[in-house]
């Protein structure tokens, strides 16, 4: 899937699938021409198979920080963690953990 515009450019590709089937992409774009093209993180986030619509975002270098940095503080707060000395697992607070019970829907 080349739906991500500039992507011919692109030095490095990711791809995966999520569990609801939404083709995730992300790679690096140099947009423009010239000795000094413009550097690009390149995010697709495809349709979803029953339908609707996909999206994708040029972010610079600063807002692809940024979202990284987002991403693994929500993915933290959503692993289950190990009770202290216990080994056990606990889930995170307000992560939906084991108990479900911060669950909606």
């Amino acid at each position: 899937m080349d739906s991500i515009p500039g992507a011919g450019g692109a030095r490095l590709h990711i791809s995966f699938r999520t569990t609801c089937g939404r083709e995730i992409q992300i790679g690096h774009l140099a947009l423009g021409g010239g000795r000094h093209p413009a550097q690009r993180v390149s995010l697709d986030i495809g349709a979803s198979p029953g339908g609707g619509t996909g999206t994708w975002a040029g972010l610079t270098v600063a807002e692809a920080r940024r979202l990284a940095e987002a991403l693994l503080t929500q993915a933290a707060a959503c692993a289950p963690r190990r009770a202290a000395g216990s080994g056990s697992l606990e889930a995170a607070p307000g992560s939906g953990g084991p108990d479900h019970s911060s669950r909606t829907g």
